[in-house]
């Protein structure tokens, strides 16, 4: 009785979420979206809270989420392929955490932490074929 207690309030939350609506912020030439932006009413504001950007064929290229209208937590982008160009962290605004860019071919370019936007620690650079070519700390 207690588990389906909690899992009825479980949903109860969940089904109370404000949804969250898509605007479309621009198109490319050929109709397809370019930049769409998602928000969720919170409080009675309509507060930014994702974004996504498109190729011209509709593939997606990039995006992740807001808080207080500032970038937040995982955003990554991707070459037309489908294969991941980057992969980073923000928190308010800011680049912190792991951040790595990798070649159209699918190997590591380069990989590195931030805090508070600035490179720290480590660096690591390699080439095409994922060989390391160069070091660097900061």
């Amino acid at each position: 009785m207690k588990h389906i207690l909690i899992l009825f309030l479980g949903l109860t939350l969940f089904a109370c979420e404000t949804p969250v609506v898509e605007k479309i912020v621009s198109k490319h030439p050929n109709g397809e979206k370019k930049k769409v932006e998602f928000f969720q009413n919170i409080d009675g504001k309509e507060v930014l809270v994702e974004e996504k950007h498109f190729f011209d064929d509709g593939k997606f290229k990039m995006g992740g989420k807001f808080k207080d209208g500032l970038r937040d937590g995982e955003w990554k982008a991707y070459f037309q392929n489908k294969q991941l160009q980057s992969e980073g962290f923000f928190k308010e605004g800011k680049r912190f955490g792991i951040a790595k860019v990798y070649f159209p071919n699918g190997q590591l370019m380069y990989e590195g932490q931030y805090e508070n936007d600035k490179e720290i620690g480590h660096w690591k650079f390699y080439n095409e074929k994922g060989k390391l070519v160069n070091e660097k700390d900061y």
